[in-house]
């Protein structure tokens, strides 16, 4: 279970934090809520989401990284089942972005690898949405940036513990 602050009964049916009383967890709700929103939109009104999904960016990063991986490997890494990760690698392998390769040591084993034209995908997807959230951040002074990172990757990191402590 993740840690929660107990909550009492508010009006109504509502549930309202108790530990917050200048309204600091309700503003990171609602602005996480707004980032994931704006965020998809901007991307996407850019032209920058176009040619590759959330998921399949996702997994490409994984790829990248580390070589062929197994379906188990990525499940585990991404907090999700093998199933879902299948199903999303099959629609990937369609799409000439990654193919299944044997295990070099174990031919009974079957790993996914990214193909050059899904490695190509990615490092232009990536390139753009870098450029993309350079220029947001263009004004923005430096240590701003490394501080919205920094706290961006661990929010992530909290959310992944919670997920996989389910």
């Amino acid at each position: 279970m993740y840690p929660v602050k107990r909550m009492e009964p508010g009006v109504g049916d509502a549930v309202v934090p108790v530990e917050d009383a200048d309204g600091t967890v309700g503003r990171i709700e609602q602005q996480v809520a707004i980032l994931v929103r704006l965020a998809a939109g901007a991307l996407r009104a850019a032209g920058i989401n176009g040619h590759l999904e959330r998921s399949a960016y996702l997994l490409l990063t994984i790829l990248s990284e580390q070589g062929a991986t197994s379906v188990n490997a990525l499940a585990e890494r991404l907090g999700l089942n093998a199933s879902t990760i299948t199903r999303q690698v099959d629609a990937m392998s369609s799409a000439g972005l990654v193919e299944r390769v044997r295990h070099p040591d174990d031919g009974r084993v079957t790993l996914v690898a990214a193909t050059e034209r899904g490695l190509r995908a990615f490092a232009e997807s990536r390139a753009a949405r870098s450029r993309f959230y350079d220029a947001v951040t263009d004004a923005w002074p430096e240590q701003d940036r490394r501080d919205l990172a920094r706290l961006l990757t661990r929010l992530n990191r909290d959310l992944d513990l919670i997920g996989r402590a389910q």
